[in-house]
């Protein structure tokens, strides 16, 4: 499966201008050209938490890789790389996602997960990155199953 086809790593790509966007956004609310407010401790919680998401995904994430691996041994049919498969499949794990954060937002068990999400003082960019470490232990990513067939 991860042989067949080499896609760009779109995250670490975006990493640099995500990173370039804060600093903008800093500094537009800082000399006052932007309304907005940022306190340090709280935008270094959230990237603290968002480093602490990647270390936990990249050790955690082997587990939801392989189970995601050995479903996808038994998949339907092979539905090969075009740009409507990958069209549908983006379309689809959106929609995924979407099912997660209601869930997210609505079962207290994945809340509990989630809510770290909101707990920042300020709302701006950096508050993205704060995402929770314990993601793996809810489950949820069992939701990407049926993209696997």
């Amino acid at each position: 499966m991860t042989d067949e086809y080499n896609f760009p790593q779109v995250t670490q790509l975006a990493i640099p201008f995500f990173v370039a966007a804060i600093l903008i956004e800093l500094w537009l609310v800082r000399t006052g050209r932007a309304k907005g407010s940022f306190e340090t401790r709280d935008t270094l919680t959230s990237l603290m938490m968002g480093t602490g998401n990647v270390v936990a995904g990249l050790l955690l994430g082997v587990v939801s890789y392989w189970a995601l691996l050995w479903l996808w041994q038994f998949r339907f049919f092979n539905l090969g790389l075009s740009v409507w498969v990958f069209v549908a499949a983006f379309l689809l794990d959106d929609l995924r996602y979407y099912v997660y954060h209601r869930i997210a937002h609505r079962v207290r068990w994945v809340w509990a997960e989630h809510v770290n999400h909101h707990s920042s003082q300020h709302y701006n960019l950096s508050t993205a990155l704060r995402q929770s470490w314990t993601g793996l232990f809810t489950f949820t990513f069992i939701l990407q199953a049926p993209l696997v067939f």
